[in-house]
């Protein structure tokens, strides 16, 4: 062998012996850093899915919270006599119609007797279910409205009650004429017998 190749050879061993006790460890520590960007990138999304079901349920707990605020609304805590009260003036006049009184009436609730029950030891005993009342359960407000106006103002004003975001129940209504019983137009004298309800 003349003396330039093997010059040759040997610096093609150690360029190779450099590169690969300097590079092979780099190359390994490359590879291994790919396979954490795939883990982290694998991470990243689940974080991005977690993200975008939070926000989902987000929406959704919005929306429950003005559902429930509207059936707050709709069987309010307690009689709530002021806001009934601007609630009935407000759909008179939106009927057109004068609201000349409103009379309110909790009805009695009976209540229900406790039962004693004898156990096998002589002893008696008072039945929880017999003594327990429903906290939840709504309770009643009897409501007597007199209005004035016409008969086509009183359909209206019984449409919006029936549409109004408090629960009202329409019981029974009578009139009492001030004009002819021909004209449809005149002005009349309504009792309205209403219910509505509150927690």
């Amino acid at each position: 062998m003349s003396k330039p190749i093997l010059i040759i050879a040997v610096l093609i061993i150690l360029t190779v012996l450099v590169g690969w006790q300097y590079f092979l460890p780099v190359f390994s520590k490359v590879s291994g850093l790919r396979g954490e960007l795939k883990i982290w990138q694998a991470k990243l999304e689940d974080t991005q899915a977690l993200s975008r079901k939070l926000e989902s349920l987000k929406n959704k707990y919005n929306t429950m919270t003005d559902e429930a605020e509207r059936v707050s609304q709709s069987i309010p805590k307690g009689e709530d006599l002021p806001g009934l009260l601007v609630q009935l003036e407000q759909l008179a006049s939106q009927a057109g119609l004068i609201l000349n009184s409103v009379n309110f009436t909790v009805p009695e609730v009976k209540k229900t007797k406790a039962t004693a029950l004898t156990t096998q030891s002589g002893t008696s005993s008072v039945s929880p279910a017999a003594v327990s009342t429903k906290k939840n359960e709504a309770k009643k407000l009897s409501v007597e409205v007199s209005l004035s106006g016409t008969q086509d103002s009183l359909k209206y004003f019984l449409s919006s009650v029936e549409e109004n975001l408090r629960i009202m129940d329409v019981m029974s209504f009578g009139l009492t004429s001030k004009g002819s019983l021909s004209e449809l137009t005149m002005s009349q004298t309504f009792a309205v017998s209403l219910i509505t309800y509150f927690r």
